[in-house]
């Protein structure tokens, strides 16, 4: 799309997240989830990644991620917007006549070669799920009853083992480099706009809150806590917004490895960034009505979202060509 309609978008999605975003866990549930995601699906984005070549880039799909995670949302930009269509596109399948999702494994990584146990994730307003496994295969599964998550804003549900599945298409050795890469940047950039909303929230509350007589910003040891957590960000930026553009412009391996390092950066800093700033709220963060452990539970859960860390190093440490 050009900028402008890019800029279209993206404000849409703003105006829906401050509409619709949550201020407390206790404004999370299920009417407020069934009006925001019907404020979603009624934008009309789940074209974005569905036609060949898509409407919009993946660095345009990563700002949109990025932006979508600044606010406490329990809507499915991820799982049915952006990951599940972009599915259907790589398999140059249509329609299911569903509105699926995507299926991991319970502990919420990329799916082996088997899928004996799957959850779907973040699948508000999903009825199905694809599951894609090691080796290529995607299968359809039905959607079953809510499964607990640490991320109390995002949708999470079991996948009965003895449901019906079908398998509907296999992705290319490329394609399923894509897939990958595709997935791990999306997820990486709502994390980001995560941490780096509740930075900025803590910038502003260090501004008001007073102690000694004066406000807490005013403390070097809050400011350097604060700088050190504005430069993580920076950091998780940069590397993600670069790994969205290998994505656009690179070769799929090339692209698996940015989009590799920038989830590891991510995993890493953004939860470093995440705690930093509730260490500037102080006690009034701890609070369940306080809105930042939702950003908390987001992140940490993020930073072992579809490939931890310690999945990801040995991956980067490979020569290229063996990947």
């Amino acid at each position: 799309m050009d900028r402008e309609e890019f800029v279209l978008v993206r404000d849409m999605v703003r105006s829906l997240a401050t509409r619709f975003a949550v201020t407390s866990a206790d404004e999370v549930k299920p009417s407020t989830r069934a009006a925001a995601q019907q404020a979603l699906e009624e934008l009309g984005l789940t074209g974005l990644r569905r036609t060949s070549p898509p409407a919009a880039t993946a660095q345009e799909c990563a700002l949109l991620a990025e932006e979508h995670g600044r606010r406490p949302l329990t809507t499915s930009l991820l799982g049915t917007v952006l990951l599940a269509p972009e599915l259907l596109r790589l398999l140059g399948t249509d329609a299911l006549g569903s509105t699926p999702t995507v299926a991991l494994t319970p502990e919420l990584r990329f799916p082996g070669r088997t899928s004996a146990a799957l959850v779907a994730w973040d699948c508000e307003g999903a009825d199905t799920a694809l599951c894609v496994t090691a080796d290529g295969a995607v299968t359809r599964v039905e959607v079953g009853p809510p499964a607990p998550s640490t991320d109390l804003v995002r949708s999470v549900r079991s996948v009965p083992p003895d449901g019906p599945a079908q398998v509907i298409g296999h992705l290319t050795p490329a394609d399923q480099l894509c897939w990958q890469a595709y997935a791990l940047v999306v997820v990486a950039a709502e994390l980001v706009g995560a941490a780096g909303s509740l930075v900025e929230q803590s910038v502003g509350y260090a501004r008001v809150r007073h102690q000694y007589g004066r406000p807490i910003g005013s403390f070097q040891a809050v400011q350097h806590l604060l700088a050190d957590a504005t430069v993580l960000v920076e950091a998780c930026v940069g590397v993600t917004r670069y790994a969205a553009w290998c994505l656009d412009n690179e070769p799929p391996e090339r692209a698996l490895t940015a989009a590799r390092a920038a989830k590891a950066e991510v995993n890493s800093s953004a939860l470093e960034a995440v705690h930093a700033a509730m260490q500037v709220f102080g006690g009034i963060a701890q609070t369940w009505e306080h809105v930042a452990h939702l950003y908390l539970r987001k992140v940490r859960l993020g930073s072992t979202l579809l490939a931890a860390t310690s999945d990801l190093l040995p991956a980067l440490a490979m020569p290229e060509a063996t990947r």
